[in-house]
């Protein structure tokens, strides 16, 4: 079994839209930026599967607020609800009994599967209190759609508990109430021996006597009881004792401490003398190792030495871990999602886990992947899962790829879109130059431009995270040039753009006419005022070329001096060999080029193929003054960052 999908409605930063998040019955992570939203799903899981009180108890603050609000209600309300599936009724030979017995009396049948529905509903009354008051209802409801109160059944504090949540906070400390609770939970249950009860006793009452019979304890003692009796004269607790060890065997087994050894010095260290690091991998640690343990008692308790029924155990353990890379090296963050990984494999268990950091999402993979991002026009949160390329084994291959390898897609504020790793150092030094407020911690710029960029575009989309695509002319190349054009307007129409809006009497008639994308196989190689109008053309759609080869060209031809240098120990460009041929492979287009071209293509060559182009960018752009690079950087390039800017600066309000 496990929590199928949870629907918040005017909860915290939720607004009263209803929003439905799809929860996998294994690892499901949550990402996105400080204050998208994740920690209040979090909390949502806790006023219905917290374990303990305060996990459970509605807060004022749970109540969303609207942002335009003006005055405040009298009343505010707030609706959560989960819907529990069980997938192991579609095991061959699976039965009720597959259920457990609680929830066979509350599930309902959703398209012709058995599901619980649990509802959670609160109002806060504004009553003249500081905080108000808050009532709440929680229900199993016996129905899909709409309900009347014959279909609910309320469900008691024992009901609860037959899901459980072990909420692991940002903040995390072994030694904390939710690790205390489970060590008792399993301290209770365990099927002590009476020879272990006999010997505490014993050994508590001689240590008590050994105490008590020290001079300076007893010179200490008497003067308390003097004291006290002075002021207390009723005739009972009359006479304090000190008492350092506590003889009640449950109060003892509480109070069992977590020691480390060795240390450096070959001692015992405490669990507060660890690090943040330790302690927070510990309680990681201790939360999987009780589940390991609860699993071996559900299978045989006598054997694991606990008692028959001794502590009822949750049908369901819900784990939420919040920023697993708080004060974590990141190659901690493999082991840690593959232990949650490992524990949601069996039926009890299933996992959430919140991250505001690119590292973890290499680690899982992106159908398992919530985005969140805040509506800046109401201040709400969306959730949305990754859009996945349906049908196309190669594409849906690649889209997982690229985003499990750059996961700042998921974080950033826009997204270029470029074709290699020289937009990553050029584009953010020309921003700089130019004075442009780029910042690349939220422009993210990543080289997945070329081949299935229109599932990008929609991945984008759906995430309504705005994004803009570098791509290369490559004109004078096998398939560059027009054959770029018909390519890049073939995968827009695959995106949704409307032919309408791609064709028609928009260009020039000194354009060719091109009324659909087969239209481009037409068109002149060398017709230059064709290309340039059509690349124009295609901006509004946030698409810009590098014109004519790629953007190593583009720098090279706009900063010639600076690029046309020839490092120490090497021999500089050879005059040998056809550098139109080289460049431009051998089914090229040569005749493009003239003999102008040459000591730029020989440049070319020299500078970027056959080693790393990037560094090449690094060398040259560290050592130009800013105000130089800002008055020769390439037009396309301008075009670009000018329309990033414009894109990220917040309209002026109306009468402004």
């Amino acid at each position: 079994m496990f929590i199928e999908r949870l629907t918040l409605s005017n909860f915290r930063c939720f607004g009263p839209a209803p929003l439905t998040i799809d929860l996998t019955p294994g690892l499901t992570a949550f990402v996105g930026v400080n204050g998208a939203g994740k920690t209040a799903v979090m909390q949502a899981l806790q006023r219905l599967f917290g374990i303990t009180g305060d996990h459970r108890r509605l807060r004022r603050q749970d109540f969303h607020i609207p942002s335009a609000e003006i005055a405040a209600p009298l009343q505010r309300s707030f609706v959560l609800e989960a819907i529990v599936a069980f997938p192991e009724l579609d095991a061959a030979g699976a039965g009720g009994a597959a259920i457990p017995e609680f929830f066979h009396q509350m599930a309902a049948d959703e398209a012709g599967r058995l599901k619980c529905r649990l509802r959670l509903e609160a109002t806060w009354t504004d009553d003249g209190s500081l905080d108000g008051t808050i009532e709440q209802k929680y229900w199993a409801i016996r129905t899909f759609g709409a309900y009347t109160e014959a279909d609910c059944t309320e469900l008691k504090a024992t009901d609860r508990a037959r899901i459980q949540m072990i909420y692991v906070p940002a903040t995390r400390d072994g030694a904390s109430q939710v690790t205390a609770f489970l060590r008792g939970r399993l301290w209770r249950a365990i099927s002590w021996s009476q020879g272990v009860r006999d010997t505490f006793t014993d050994a508590g009452t001689t240590l008590n006597g050994a105490f008590a019979g020290e001079p300076a304890v007893d010179i200490i003692a008497a003067a308390v009881r003097r004291r006290w009796q002075e002021v207390h004269t009723a005739g009972t607790d009359t006479t304090p004792l000190f008492r350092p060890i506590d003889l009640r065997f449950q109060e003892f087994i509480r109070k069992v401490e977590v020691v480390f050894r060795p240390d450096e010095a070959g001692r015992e260290r405490a669990l507060d003398d660890l690090s943040d690091g330790q302690r927070s991998l510990f309680h990681l640690a201790m939360t999987a190792a009780i589940l390991d343990v609860e699993a071996g008692i559900v299978a045989d308790p006598a054997a694991a030495g606990f008692q028959d029924g001794g502590v009822p155990l949750p049908a369901l353990t819900l784990i939420a871990v919040e920023e697993p890379e708080n004060n974590l090296a990141p190659f901690y963050l493999s082991r840690i999602v593959r232990q949650i990984k490992d524990l949601t494999r069996g039926p009890r268990a299933q996992a959430v886990v919140s991250s505001h950091s690119p590292s973890i999402l290499a680690r899982v993979d992106p159908t398992e992947v919530r985005h969140f991002r805040l509506n800046p026009a109401d201040r709400t949160a969306r959730v949305r899962p990754i859009s996945l390329p349906p049908g196309e084994e190669e594409a849906s291959k690649f889209v997982r790829e690229a985003v499990r390898t750059y996961p700042e897609l998921y974080f950033a504020r826009f997204v270029v879109l470029g074709e290699g790793a020289s937009e990553e150092v050029v584009l953010p030094r020309l921003a700089e130059a130019m004075g442009l407020e780029i910042d690349r911690s939220f422009v993210a710029v990543v080289p997945l431009g070329g081949r299935h960029v229109n599932h990008l575009w929609r991945l984008l989309t759906d995430l309504d995270i705005p994004y803009a695509t570098l791509l290369d002319l490559d004109w004078g190349r096998s398939g560059g040039g027009w054959g770029r054009i018909k390519t890049t307007c073939t995968q827009l129409l695959a995106n949704g753009v409307q032919p309408a809006q791609l064709f028609g009497p928009h260009l020039n008639a000194a354009g060719p006419v091109v009324v659909n994308v087969e239209g481009f196989d037409a068109a002149a190689p060398d017709n230059i005022v064709g290309l340039n109008q059509w690349m124009g053309w295609l901006n509004q759609f946030n698409v810009y070329f590098c014109t004519p080869l790629d953007l190593d060209y583009s720098m090279l031809q706009a900063f010639p001096a600076a690029y046309q240098v020839i490092e120490p120990g090497r021999q500089g460009p050879s005059p040998l060999g056809d550098p139109r041929t080289a460049v431009l492979g051998d089914d090229g287009l040569p005749h493009l080029y003239g003999p102008p071209q040459d000591a730029f293509l020989r440049w070319y060559r020299y500078l970027f193929l056959g080693r790393g182009k990037p560094s090449t960018h690094v060398r040259v752009l560290s050592d130009q003054d800013s105000a130089v690079l800002a008055a020769g950087a390439p037009p396309e390039i301008r075009a670009l960052l000018t329309s990033i800017v414009a894109r990220l600066t917040p309209a002026a309000p109306a009468g402004a």
